[in-house]
């Protein structure tokens, strides 16, 4: 009897471990952003329609230069600090 136990247990614990591996493996690849096109900028302020431009850049350009950064999260090589974002709006 206490054998059946333990085989019931086991064959429930491989059950619930193969259905959550199943599970994990197929949303792995689910969520993929694709690149959409730019509305224009018209904010009635014309000042901030044309720094809003030189503030993007800037973030970009400072995201490339410290791509290779050492001792940096691999999430920082895509998106921007909060110091490279804080330089860029004192700097535009």
């Amino acid at each position: 009897m206490q054998n059946q136990n333990a085989n019931t247990v086991l064959t429930v614990v491989f059950i619930i471990t193969a259905f959550t591996a199943v599970l994990q493996l197929g949303s792995t690849n689910l969520a993929f952003s694709q690149a959409v096109d730019l509305i224009p900028i018209n904010t009635g302020n014309g000042s901030l329609d044309g720094s809003l431009p030189v503030f993007y850049e800037c973030i970009e350009e400072a995201v490339d230069a410290s791509e290779n950064a050492p001792h940096q999260a691999s999430y920082f090589e895509d998106e921007p600090t909060k110091n490279e974002v804080r330089g860029c709006y004192q700097e535009v």
